[in-house]
């Protein structure tokens, strides 16, 4: 089925009930499985922060098999974490998406090499062997391109996400994401650098909070995805402040049934806050999109062939409403 079937066709399980008695039930469709990667969430719903908004939200876990889109069109969870440029593809085969708020404010997405043998810029990458997974190569192409540097003179090495081939020697440098593998290396004694892509231009926010046009279109159901962002900011503050108490709560109760290791989980809590709390995020409140922002992520679409208009995708008044003149909640 496609996205627009699926948003016709109104799923049976709603993604939210209302109860004069009680508080409003929620379901949070997060992108990813139950780790640090949405401690800010889980924060706020351990402090209380849903409760006080009078919400009842669960929060969804995700995975490498589930697509968050046809969730959030069908209506089985009102809110939803994807990056803009899903989100956007999704819009193009006829998805009323829209994105309310931006988790990261950087994306992830890294040149990792080792420490013994850095290399340092996009242009370093000149006549090495870069390891690249099969749906990066388009990303890399489009960087080189916009950096003035031919695609050519790199030599793509095809790699999966294991860092492996990294240490190996098959690769002099590895296409990775900041808060996966050089942690990973690190926890296994080697040392690496790393620069973001966002550094050259590659602008593509992640862990961004989408809903259906027509959430915002009807006045009961917009307040709910304000009241539920309101406590996911307040969730980030907590969990930014205190990445090791955040993580520590993720492996003992979110994440507990994966078993998750707690040194790991601290040093990738910690390495989400450079992606998170930072650029306009910092001035302007955690999760907020800056006009400056919103237009280079439509840059870097347009560049990927991705077709996307500020207007379309983006609803910066939830946020407005949230922060309400505010830059700290």
């Amino acid at each position: 089925m496609s996205l627009l079937a699926a948003g016709t066709a109104l799923s049976a399980c709603s993604s939210s009930s209302t109860s004069a008695s009680g508080p409003s039930k929620v379901n949070f469709q997060l992108g990813w499985v139950a780790n640090v990667e949405n401690m800010g969430l889980f924060m706020a719903d351990h402090a209380g922060y849903f409760r006080d908004e009078k919400l009842d939200v669960t929060l969804t876990p995700g995975g490498p098999s589930v697509v968050v889109e046809p969730l959030v069109v069908s209506g089985k969870a009102l809110v939803g974490l994807d990056s803009v440029d899903t989100i956007a593809k999704a819009r193009n085969q006829g998805a009323g998406l829209k994105i309310v708020a931006a988790t990261m404010q950087t994306n992830p997405t890294a040149i990792m090499s080792l420490a013994s043998a850095p290399v340092r810029t996009l242009k370093d990458l000149v006549g090495k062997r870069l390891g690249v997974q099969q749906s990066g190569v388009e990303i890399m192409n489009t960087v080189f391109k916009a950096n003035g540097i031919d695609p050519a003179s790199v030599t793509i090495v095809p790699v999966q996400f294991d860092p492996s081939p990294l240490v190996a020697g098959d690769c002099d440098a590895f296409m990775s994401l900041l808060v996966n593998q050089p942690i990973q290396l690190d926890l296994q004694g080697v040392k690496t650098t790393a620069f973001t892509l966002g550094d050259y231009g590659y602008n593509v926010w992640a862990d961004v909070l989408l809903v259906r046009e027509q959430t915002l279109a009807d006045k009961d159901k917009r307040d709910l995805v304000v009241k539920i962002v309101r406590a996911a900011v307040r969730g980030w503050q907590d969990a930014l402040k205190d990445t090791d108490a955040a993580a520590k709560l993720v492996v003992e109760k979110y994440g507990k049934s994966l078993n998750l290791d707690l040194e790991a989980q601290r040093k990738t809590a910690a390495a989400f806050r450079s992606v998170i709390e930072t650029g306009d995020a910092k001035t302007n409140g955690l999760l907020t999109m800056s006009a400056d922002g919103i237009a280079a992520n439509i840059a870097t679409l347009t560049s990927l062939g991705i077709k996307a208009t500020a207007e379309d995708l983006f609803d910066t008044t939830v946020l407005r409403d949230v922060y309400a003149g505010k830059t700290r909640l």
